[in-house]
C-alpha cells in the first residue's frame, strides 16, 4: 500500500459489522453522540462466533472495538482508516452474553486520530479494552 493513501471512502449497506444489506453480516445498530462524540452499540454473539467451546473468538471483539473506532470518525465526518489497533482481553466474552461496545476518540490531529474503545457486559465487566491510531484518507 506504501504511502499513496489516495482512496475514498463510501459507506454502503454491505460494511460486515454495521450494514443491514450484507447477508453474512453482523447487521449491528450503532448509536452515534455526535456532540460528545461517542458511539455505542450492543451484539449478543451466538456459538457460530466462538473460538473455544463457549467463548467468543477474540477476532471478533477486536473487529466490533476496531468498527466502533472508525464508525465514529467516519459518522463526525473524518474520512480515516485504521492504522493500528492495540486490544487488551482482561476476560472471556461467553456465547450468549451481551455485550456493550462503546468508543470515544481521545486526539484528534490534521493526519492522525487516536481512539480508544471498550467492550463490557450488561453487570459492567470490561471485556476487552482497545486503543486505536487512524489515519484521515
Amino acid at each position: 500500500m506504501g504511502n499513496d493513501m489516495d482512496y475514498k471512502l463510501i459507506g454502503d449497506d454491505k460494511c460486515f459489522v454495521c450494514g443491514p444489506g450484507n447477508p453474512l453480516g453482523l447487521k449491528i445498530p450503532f448509536e452515534i453522540d455526535k456532540v460528545g462524540k461517542k458511539i455505542r452499540c450492543e451484539f449478543t454473539p451466538g456459538p457460530e462466533y466462538q473460538g473455544f467451546k463457549g467463548i467468543t473468538h477474540g477476532g471478533i471483539i477486536t473487529t466490533l472495538l476496531d468498527e466502533a473506532m472508525v464508525k465514529l470518525a467516519f459518522e463526525l465526518g473524518i474520512s480515516a482508516v485504521t492504522a493500528w489497533i492495540e486490544v487488551r482481553f482482561l476476560t472471556p466474552l461467553m456465547t450468549g452474553e451481551k455485550v456493550s461496545i462503546s468508543a470515544i476518540i481521545t486526539r484528534d490531529e490534521k493526519k492522525l486520530i487516536e481512539a480508544t474503545a471498550d467492550a463490557c457486559t450488561s453487570n459492567g465487566k470490561v471485556i476487552a479494552k482497545a486503543k486505536g491510531k487512524l489515519i484521515r484518507i
